[in-house]
């Protein structure tokens, strides 16, 4: 096996092992040393890849991005209408916050450990956070031009307040670990339509 492919194949478990250990311990929490043994890597290995642990942050976060991102989109194709559209990412947070043990958003998660919002980390939080928000913009978007009902809407303050809406209901759902805040705010996005 060439060198390429074995370092690949360990720069991939160390991912892996940070995708599991960080969110479900906490970026503070996990050492170093834990994701090197989880990973199976050696030290060397593992700063190879990654010279630091914020590194190995950041790169987790990427790769949370594409995971969840396209788990949400993935949903929200299912639906048919915009008005579903629009209101699927509330029925998505039905399923995904129980299978997570209510663990919540690993984004959210890591601004609370991470305070410096000029850190590499916290750019990447913000870099989820847009493409989340630009989500609910093109859902509003189609809303708007779904038929005259929805054509006075506007999208872009729609969007914003279906992103905090959903944001608020993450952080409610993961605090009672029950579903309920979701509902509420899907309930609370249909009041907003009518």
């Amino acid at each position: 096996m060439k060198q390429g492919k074995k370092d690949s194949e360990a720069r991939r478990r160390v991912i892996s092992a940070a995708l599991d250990l960080f969110y479900r311990q906490g970026y503070r929490a996990t050492g170093i040393n834990q994701v090197i043994a989880e990973a199976g890597v050696s030290k060397n290995t593992f700063y190879h890849h990654f010279p630091s642990k914020e590194d190995l942050c950041v790169t987790y976060l990427r790769e949370r991005h594409v995971i969840w991102l396209n788990m949400l989109k993935d949903d929200i194709n299912s639906w048919k209408t915009p008005l579903e559209r629009l209101l699927a990412p509330f029925e998505f947070l039905r399923k995904w916050l129980p299978e997570c043990d209510y663990r919540g958003c690993a984004f959210l998660n890591i601004t609370s450990e991470v305070p410096d919002i000029d850190s590499p980390i916290r750019k990447e939080v913000i870099y989820h956070k847009d493409g989340l928000r630009t989500i609910f913009r093109e859902l509003a978007k189609d809303l708007q031009k779904s038929g005259d009902a929805y054509a006075k809407l506007d999208p872009v303050e729609l969007s914003n307040a279906c992103y905090t809406i959903f944001e608020g209901a993450i952080s409610a759902c993961q605090n009672f670990g029950e579903i309920w805040p979701a509902d509420t705010a899907k309930r609370t996005v249909k009041k907003l339509l009518l």
